[in-house]
């Protein structure tokens, strides 16, 4: 038969259609779960010592990559886990670049297109040389673009020698464009000449329909922790109405870690792991303890209207409201009447040190219950401790936010809350000097606003040591 009456036959045109459909069909399904961009960072990742892993991304595995982190534990990670806990190392030559997590941030307040933050520890970010500059390297499902970081990275902590070199805490800022999240990103670094073979994933931070009141985010904890206190303080927590407690769990030993483990179970406390970048470094946990605490608030920013940060010793006990979501909303108000609102609330920091006597008729479980003798209030700003709005706060230290979104620069920044309705109050012994300690031992007042919620924090407490006590039982604590 001819062939132009073979065309011509309807059956052979639709068998023809058929065939073409059939194999963009297959192509799309391939795009779809082996992306362009995934096929170029397995091929081109032969010098990096990596691993295969899938992506998990609002809880979700959304594509495979080519992963270099470091970390004691990452050479043993199985295909399909996750990756928290482990630092990406971007490192060249040039600068040094490790990190922890990146988030998706589109908040409106930004008043821009959507941002990822990356929650990194680098070298200082002047030493990079004028000639060189930070590039991003971000991963779609279907191709791989580049920027250049436009802005520089900004800083949450003052830094602390790595590998005996200066190194510092930061949240550096990749571009993106509107409507479009990366599964990834990778970082490079101009005239390097090395590419941006290691991704880390982007994690898109959830938006529940209805936001709670309160989360805690907790600089990273190490070592050795009493589980009585850490009891005691997480249900004082719980009374005065915190829902969530980010805890970032670098090196806790025995006791401490079943503690933990047991709220996290229970759902009061959001485990995470973070491990050291260098094994055995000298007092590490210095480094990484506001990364922690700025992952914690881009991880949970869309689910609480206010974050708190405090650490395991202190908290912020309410004079004239019954917990802390009240407080912040007789804040709010007070502040929005006067014409003058503010974005952040700061707590001044008040002793209640372990060197002066307790009340004796108290068990000795109850730190907060016995010490009940506290210093001069400090300067206001030294030490303070804040509760934020996430949805304003971009970089935070331990202390205070250090900057808003576009959106809030119109308002005031940080209020120094009056110590007529809290404090922050802080249990340790005396850190100063010998002279420091003996003079502010020696002006000591009896402060028995902790008394207010003795029956339900005996009551709370005792409830958890029982429901703890078989899982403890043998597990030492060594102060």
């Amino acid at each position: 038969m001819p062939i132009r009456l073979i065309w011509r036959s309807s059956n052979y045109k639709m068998l023809c259609l058929l065939l073409i459909l059939f194999i963009v069909t297959l192509v799309v399904i391939g795009l779809y779960f082996f992306p362009l961009g995934t096929i170029f960072t397995v091929v081109t990742s032969r010098k990096t010592i990596g691993l295969q892993l899938r992506f998990v991304v609002n809880d979700t595995a959304v594509g495979a990559a080519n992963i270099a982190a470091v970390g004691a534990a990452n050479r043993t990670v199985n295909n399909g886990t996750t990756v928290e806990g482990l630092w990406f190392n971007f490192s060249c030559e040039l600068f040094r670049f490790y990190a922890y997590s990146a988030f998706y941030d589109d908040r409106i307040s930004l008043l821009s297109d959507p941002v990822i933050r990356i929650i990194a520890i680098s070298d200082p970010f002047e030493a990079l040389s004028k000639d060189s500059h930070v590039i991003c390297v971000l991963q779609y499902r279907d191709r791989i673009e580049t920027f250049k970081m436009a802005d520089a990275p900004l800083a949450v902590g003052y830094g602390w020698p790595l590998k005996k070199k200066e190194a510092m805490e930061y949240v550096y800022t990749c571009p993106t464009k509107l409507g479009r999240i990366p599964q990834a990103v990778g970082i490079r670094i101009s005239g390097s000449g090395n590419a941006a073979t290691s991704l880390l994933p982007v994690t898109v931070p959830r938006k529940p329909d209805v936001k709670r009141e309160m989360c805690l985010c907790v600089q990273v904890a190490f070592g050795s922790l009493d589980p009585s206190r850490l009891i005691e303080w997480l249900e004082l927590q719980r009374l005065l109405g915190v829902t969530t407690v980010g805890v970032y769990d670098l090196s806790v030993s025995g006791a401490g870690r079943r503690v933990f483990e047991h709220y996290a179970k229970e759902g009061l406390v959001d485990l995470r792991r973070t491990r050291e970048i260098h094994p055995n470094e000298d007092r590490h946990h210095l480094l990484q303890g506001s990364p922690v605490i700025n992952d914690c608030i881009y991880r949970h920013m869309h689910e609480f209207r206010r974050i708190a940060v405090f650490d395991f010793d202190e908290f912020v006990m309410p004079r004239r409201h019954s917990n802390l979501p009240d407080l912040v909303d007789h804040l709010d108000r007070h502040y929005s009447d006067t014409g003058s609102p503010y974005v952040n609330y700061a707590f001044r920091n008040q002793f209640f040190f372990l060197d002066l006597a307790p009340d004796e008729s108290v068990p000795s479980r109850f730190t907060v219950l016995r010490f009940r003798t506290k210093v001069a209030i400090s300067a206001d700003g030294y030490s303070v401790k804040s509760v934020i709005n996430p949805q304003a706060c971009i970089h935070m230290h331990n202390h205070y936010c250090w900057g808003v979104t576009a959106n809030y620069t119109k308002y005031g920044g940080t209020a120094s809350v009056s110590p007529e309705l809290a404090v922050n109050q802080h249990y340790k012994k005396c850190h100063l000097s010998e002279a420091e300690c003996r003079s502010l031992m020696q002006n000591v007042t009896r402060d028995d606003v902790m008394l207010t919620l003795k029956s339900d924090l005996v009551r709370a407490v005792d409830a958890k040591t029982e429901e703890l006590r078989v899982e403890l039982e043998g597990v030492t604590y060594e102060p």
